[in-house]
């Protein structure tokens, strides 16, 4: 009888052991799989936050290039305006010159951020007022052709208004502002 004593005492201490062994076995699993999960999440939560930043960094730069491309394409179509009236900008102020400067830095930055599809219309937009500068800037250095009168200089700066609406909307539609299948309005640029 004692061996069966002694082999039942023995069942039962395996038997508690193996219990508090699964007991903590399981726990550790379960822990594991929380451990898991609150990774996952912060990950997911960190992708997140990542691609909402992409995106306001976007969005930032969108709106500095819609700007100064704006305010250049204003500032050339003004200046055709000053010289079919023979007004010259005051020495030290070229408000062309600065608009200029500041669309420029901000093309450079788009080239940085912007998909492919999107670079490839800012291009067609930097190209058209760039020949549309490059006229006027002949046209007032004195060494402008025949061909380069103030009212061809005027046709390609409206010329630039095309490819600027253009870039507008392309720039929405990236932002997922505007959808593809939304109606096109032209608004003057």
């Amino acid at each position: 009888m004692e061996t069966g004593a002694i082999l039942i005492a023995l069942i039962g201490v395996c038997g508690t052991l193996a219990a508090t062994w699964l007991t903590q076995r399981s726990a550790d699993r379960v822990k594991r799989r929380e451990l898991e999960h609150a990774e996952r999440q912060r990950r997911a939560e960190h992708e997140e936050r990542s691609r909402e930043a992409a995106l306001e960094a976007r969005r930032a730069g969108y709106v500095v290039l819609n700007t100064t491309a704006r305010q250049y394409f204003t500032a050339l179509r003004d200046r055709v305006h000053a010289l079919r009236r023979g007004t010259w900008p005051e020495p030290g102020r070229d408000e062309v010159e600065e608009c200029r400067t500041a669309y420029l830095e901000s093309y450079a930055e788009a080239q940085m951020i912007v998909p492919d599809t999107l670079l490839e219309v800012a291009r067609r937009t930097n190209a058209a007022l760039s020949s549309a500068y490059g006229m006027l800037k002949t046209k007032q250095s004195g060494t402008a052709g025949e061909g380069e009168a103030l009212d061809v200089i005027g046709a390609r700066i409206d010329d630039a208004r095309g490819p600027l609406q253009e870039l507008r909307e392309a720039m929405r539609r990236d932002l997922r502002v505007t959808g593809s299948a939304a109606p096109a309005t032209r608004e003057r640029a």
